[in-house]
């Protein structure tokens, strides 16, 4: 009997070890936005190469997050050639809720049709009619929203990883800010509600830092190899050369005054004879180190991050395409390119 017992113990203890070593292995390959990299590996390169961001001196608009931003605005339809409608009013727009609306289209002459526009979907918001998020003109603390987390303490990072066309990784990194400043060019201003402003970490097979796009402006970005850059620890303000040994992983980014354009110096930023230059300092800094959350695929999000499949704009309705709140990250052009 005692020998019996004793083959007994050592069998559950190997049935034991076979089950936590099977629900172990599981764990590490749960990938739940299915994009073909397990969620710890993302995890981890995520917050290993998460940016720091100075913003100028002189900056009056800082980031801030979804959420808060949310909380704050309400919901529009906009038509094109008639009066907006009314979808969500401030106080009820969230993440629950944001992609879930819809709303009946309108003829030329103002009757509603049976065509439904849903917020999930894709669309041409500025030319034809959409939904759009915007901070209520009544609203008495509205440059309040506008300056967003001027302190950076509820800011976040919203991370965006992938496998790019060369099979390696790549990790988008965006920043929203609730309003940019933009200068006027030819007497037309481009100021606009919303701003989305991403830059993006290119690894090599080694999951290294290969090199870093800075976006700027539309059609503007450019890349720069590692060499050409400045990193940090992600906890203070000291800036050396990149250095995986060192902890020397977090690119410095500099965002333009007003604008928010990422660049990679400080100073005056050239961007020809025709376009108003841009200025970047070191003021303010904003560590994504411990300030970032994977956000995951528009077809299934991470961290509850459902913004990401709203198909409308984050801002009011401008006088130009440019004056006009932008797309999320996950509908513009950018978002499975370098």
């Amino acid at each position: 009997m005692i020998k019996i017992r004793h083959i007994g113990v050592i069998f559950t203890l190997f049935v034991a070890t076979i089950f936590l070593n099977t629900s172990f292995v599981y764990a590490d390959e749960v990938d739940l936005d299915m994009d073909g990299v397990e969620d710890s590996l993302e995890e981890l390169l995520i917050d290993k190469y998460a940016p720091s961001y100075y913003f100028h001196t002189d900056e009056k608009y800082y980031s801030d997050n979804v959420d808060e931003y949310l909380s704050k605005a309400h919901m529009r339809f906009h038509y094109r050639a008639l009066p907006d409608d009314q979808i969500l009013e401030q106080g009820n727009v969230n993440q629950e809720n944001l992609a879930y609306m819809k709303h009946n289209n309108k003829d030329f002459w103002g009757n509603y049709t049976e065509e439904i526009i849903y917020s999930k979907d894709a669309r041409d918001v500025y030319g034809a009619g959409g939904f759009f998020l915007e901070i209520p003109d009544n609203y008495d603390n509205k440059d309040d929203v506008y300056k967003g987390d001027i302190d950076g303490h509820r800011s976040k990072i919203y991370a965006h990883l992938f496998k790019n066309e060369s099979g390696n990784i790549s990790i988008q990194y965006w920043v929203f800010l609730p309003y940019n400043e933009a200068p006027s060019v030819g007497g037309v201003k481009l100021n606009h509600e919303g701003d989305w402003e991403h830059i993006t970490v290119r690894l090599d097979e080694s999951y290294g830092i290969e090199k870093v796009y800075f976006a700027s402006h539309n059609n503007e970005g450019k890349y720069y190899n590692k060499e050409e850059l400045l990193f940090g620890n992600g906890d203070d303000l000291i800036k050396k050369n990149y250095n995986e040994n060192e902890g020397n992983t977090h690119v410095i980014v500099y965002l333009a005054l007003g604008t928010h354009a990422s660049f990679p110096t400080s100073g005056t930023q050239y961007r020809g004879w025709y376009l108003p230059n841009d200025y970047t300092s070191e003021g303010k800094c904003l560590h994504g180190k411990g300030s970032t959350l994977n956000i995951g695929e528009k077809e299934a999000p991470l961290n509850n991050q459902k913004f990401i499949q709203y198909g409308g704009l984050w801002g009011e309705i401008g006088n130009t395409i440019i004056s006009t709140g932008p797309k999320s990250p996950s509908f513009q052009e950018s978002w499975m390119k370098d």
